[in-house]
């Protein structure tokens, strides 16, 4: 606890920040980075943020769950310090949902060789077509969640930012 340890009470900033909008994720790095100084560093970024176990807004979920966590690593990637960390708050609702589908989905999902074009485009596929049953069975995707699909997503591009920079520990976690 902050309260316990008064050191720690120097080195906490809380930050506002709208995952959802670029122009905030965008403010809050300059925030950061003001901070920071020119040669100042992060050693941990926390993607916490998170909707979706009462909505059923495929589009809405997302762009918190999915595209906003991107946004927030691509924008703070920069600044996380060599050997410093990235956690992004997944679900176990991701394997859960991953299990329900096709065997070519579900490797899809297991795929440690996927590319961010590849997640994006299945992501854009769903978010227009959330409401056709149908187009999603073709998809491998079967009963959606979308939570649990979010958050699946998640999982895999944190497989992928892992690989991508091996500088940094970059884990999901429920």
């Amino acid at each position: 606890m902050i309260a316990d340890n008064p050191d720690a009470a120097d080195r906490l900033q809380v930050l506002q920040i709208d995952v959802a909008d670029k122009d905030s994720v965008i403010a809050a790095r300059q925030e950061v980075q003001d901070v920071l100084g020119p040669a100042g560093s992060l050693y941990g970024l926390v993607n916490n943020a998170g909707i979706g176990l009462g909505s059923s807004d495929m589009v809405d979920v997302l762009q918190v769950n999915t595209l906003g966590l991107v946004q927030v690593c691509e924008a703070f990637m920069s600044i996380v310090q060599d050997g410093g960390r990235i956690v992004n708050v997944s679900s176990a609702s991701a394997p859960n949902f991953v299990s329900q589908c096709s065997q070519e989905r579900q490797a899809f999902f297991q795929d440690a060789s996927v590319n961010w074009i590849d997640i994006y485009t299945l992501i854009k596929d769903v978010a227009d077509n959330a409401d056709d049953a149908a187009h999603m069975h073709d998809l491998g995707l079967g009963q959606i969640s979308a939570y649990g699909f979010s958050k699946a997503c998640t999982s895999l591009y944190t497989v992928l930012l892992a690989r991508d920079n091996p500088r940094l520990t970059i884990n999901a976690c429920t």
